[in-house]
């Protein structure tokens, strides 16, 4: 048994390919069959379904990458226990970053990473806060940026920035007339959202109130996780929805023009990088962190969440 047939069993129950899971790893695709193979004679037993599509492992073979996961876990961890003695920041970084924030954000701050860090090679994947938290856990990716708390078990987090929310709203709703408005202001009836399972969805709903009727006054339903999709359905005078801050980075004048602010107190979601509790590369977190403030709009930089209220509720 060797630590390249462990990683091999590793990406098959990842990508659940052989094809794909060899690309993942570098080798042919004969070479990782022959190496699982061989892995099997030698515990006696079948790691994967090849009869099922996609691969699936079976019942005994859970359990042995399971084991697997944590003997590379350990690998890793004695790498990052020199890079750290070292004061290096090299290796691999994995992140997963959810949607909302992804599109505004990942600009700002992975290119200046990328070239502050020569030696660190850089993978970003669009994630649901979900299956970031999976991710993590399983250790196929090694931090997350995502909108906290969570308060999951096992994961640490470090608020990064707090982001305001914007209403995007349409010139013929009676609220484009407002220089400003309240929570106290918005209905979801006239309200465009997330599909389900976004976290930002689940904030506009905080804010606005109740989430168990459909949008009445909209003239049609569409579900989607694309932000920039639903500011097509207000530009064309439907509705309005809300707008993560950075978001009105890449607006045009025409489209700043349809932007509201909040009255005080201003909502606002926290940012944060998380990363597996005991994660060892303290100098690339502080480093993410300092990239990602570096670079965000001056006004976000400073950590004051403001007070802390239900909004609501």
């Amino acid at each position: 048994m060797t630590l390249i047939q462990l990683e091999y069993i590793i990406a098959v129950d990842t990508y659940r390919h052989f094809v794909n899971a060899a690309e993942h790893c570098h080798v042919t695709q004969p070479t990782l069959s022959m190496q699982i193979k061989k892995l099997e004679e030698e515990l006696n037993i079948i790691i994967f379904d090849r009869n099922k599509q996609p691969v699936e492992p079976t019942p005994i073979g859970k359990k042995v990458i399971e084991q697997a996961r944590t003997v590379i876990k350990g690998r890793d961890r004695i790498v990052d226990v020199i890079d750290t003695t070292r004061n290096e920041i090299s290796g691999e970084l994995r992140l997963g970053i959810i949607p909302t924030i992804a599109s505004y954000l990942v600009p700002l701050f992975i290119p200046q990473l990328a070239e502050k860090y020569p030696n660190l090679k850089i993978h970003v994947e669009e994630l649901m806060t979900h299956e970031v938290v999976e991710k993590l856990h399983s250790g196929t990716i090694d931090m997350g940026v995502i909108s906290t708390p969570l308060d999951e078990g096992g994961i640490a987090e470090f608020p990064v920035f707090y982001e305001p929310f914007l209403l995007y709203v349409s010139e013929n709703h009676k609220l484009y007339e407002k220089e400003k408005i309240s929570s106290y202001d918005l209905n979801l009836d006239e309200m465009w959202l997330l599909s389900d399972g976004h976290c930002f969805r689940n904030h506009v709903i905080n804010i606005c109130g109740d989430s168990t009727y459909f949008p009445k006054k909209l003239k049609f339903g569409y579900k989607t996780g694309s932000l920039e999709v639903l500011m097509k359905f207000v530009e064309q005078h439907y509705g309005y929805m809300l707008l993560p801050y950075l978001a009105k980075m890449g607006l045009t004048p025409t489209q700043m023009n349809r932007i509201r602010e909040f009255k005080e107190p201003t909502p606002k979601r926290e940012i944060s990088l998380i990363a597996p509790e005991g994660y060892l590369k303290d100098k690339l977190v502080e480093g993410i962190i300092t990239e990602i403030q570096t670079n965000i709009p001056a006004e976000l930089r400073f950590l004051d969440h403001g007070k802390v209220i239900h909004w609501r509720k």
